[in-house]
C-alpha cells in the first residue's frame, strides 16, 4: 500500500508536540500543541489539544481535520465546535501514565507513541523503567499494541507473556519534572513568536471593549438612577395621598364635632319673642311745631 505523500510514514507523539497546526483558510495558528487524544480501544490518534493565553482561547481538533503534516507543521481544516467533541468522545488525553504487568508488577511509565499520522493507527507504546523487573533490564522499551490488556488514564496494563519479546530501544529516559511538561520547551523561538498576538491590536481591541464596558456601565447606572427616581416619586405620591385622606377624615371629624358643640350650646338659650304684628304706629305731622323762619345759627 501506497504512503500517502502528505503524512510522514510514522511520527512520535513527542514530535507532533514540535509542530505548529495552522488553519488551513485562514492561516491562523492554534497555538501549541499540548496534548494529545486516544481511542484506548482501537489505539488510534483521535486529536489534540491546543494550549491557550496571550489573548488565545484553548481550542482542540479532530484528527480528520488534519489535511497535511510537514517538518514544521501541520494543516488544519476548520469544523465547529460539536463536530470536534464528537470525534474526541470515546477517548482521553495520553501522557506519561504507569505500565503494569497482568502480574501485578509496576513496569515503569509511558513516554512515547509512534503511530501512523494518515490514519491515527498506534505502531508501539513505549515505555521506560529504571529497575530490572519482570526479566526486563532498565531501559527503553517499544511494545505493540496487540500486548495491551487494557488501557486507561492513569495506567496501562500489559500482559507478562509477551514483556520478553519487548523490543529494548536504549537507556532509561528520565520523566520530565512536573513542572516543565510544556510544549513551549520543545518549539523554535519563531513559532513562539508566531502564534503571539499583534500588540497593537491586543491593545486596541481592549481599549474598544473598555470603551464599551464603560458605556455600558453608564447606562446601566442612568437606568438604575431613573428607577429609583420614579420609586422614590411613586412612593413619595403614595404617602402624600395617605396624608390628604387623613387630614380629610380629621376635618370631617372636627366638623361634626362642632356641629354637635354649637346644638348643645343653643339648647339652652332663651327663644326670643316673636315680632309683633298689625297695623305700625303713625306718626302726626300736624302735631309737630315747625318754625317756618328759622334764624341762621350764632357763630
Amino acid at each position: 500500500m501506497a504512503s500517502d505523500p502528505a503524512f510522514p510514514a510514522n511520527l512520535l507523539k513527542d514530535e507532533l508536540l514540535r509542530r505548529l497546526p495552522i488553519d488551513l483558510d485562514t492561516t491562523e495558528s492554534f497555538g501549541p500543541i499540548t496534548e494529545v487524544w486516544v481511542d484506548p480501544r482501537g489505539h488510534r490518534v483521535i486529536g489534540g489539544g491546543c494550549g491557550g493565553g496571550l489573548g488565545r482561547r484553548s481550542r482542540r481538533f479532530a484528527w480528520g481535520q488534519v489535511v497535511s503534516i510537514g517538518h514544521d507543521g501541520l494543516v488544519l481544516r476548520a469544523t465547529t465546535d460539536q463536530q470536534v467533541e464528537a470525534a474526541l468522545a470515546d477517548g482521553f488525553v495520553l501522557g506519561e501514565i504507569e505500565v503494569w504487568s497482568d502480574h501485578g508488577d509496576r513496569l515503569g511509565h509511558l513516554i512515547n507513541y509512534r503511530f501512523d499520522p494518515s490514519q491515527g493507527t498506534i505502531l508501539q507504546y513505549h515505555f521506560t523503567t529504571i529497575q530490572p523487573v519482570s526479566a526486563l533490564v532498565p531501559g527503553t522499551y517499544a511494545i505493540p499494541p496487540e500486548t495491551i490488556i487494557s488501557l486507561g488514564r492513569r495506567r496501562m496494563m500489559v500482559a507478562h507473556t509477551a514483556l520478553a519479546q519487548a523490543e529494548r530501544l536504549g537507556d532509561p529516559t528520565p520523566l520530565r519534572p512536573a513542572g516543565h511538561r510544556s510544549p513551549l520547551d520543545a518549539l523554535p523561538l519563531d513559532q513562539v513568536l508566531d502564534h503571539m498576538p499583534d500588540p497593537k491590536q491586543t491593545w486596541d481591541t481592549t481599549v474598544d471593549k473598555t470603551r464599551q464596558a464603560s458605556t455600558q456601565l453608564g447606562t446601566q447606572i442612568s437606568e438604575q438612577w431613573q428607577e429609583q427616581g420614579q420609586k422614590l416619586q411613586a412612593q413619595a405620591q403614595q404617602r402624600v395621598g395617605h396624608w390628604l385622606g387623613d387630614v380629610k377624615k380629621r376635618t370631617r371629624r372636627l366638623r361634626h364635632q362642632l356641629r354637635e358643640t354649637v346644638s348643645d350650646v343653643t339648647a339652652g338659650l332663651p327663644t326670643p319673642p316673636p315680632p309683633r304684628r298689625g297695623t305700625p304706629p303713625t306718626i302726626d305731622v300736624d302735631a309737630i311745631d315747625w318754625d317756618d323762619d328759622p334764624s341762621p345759627p350764632q357763630r
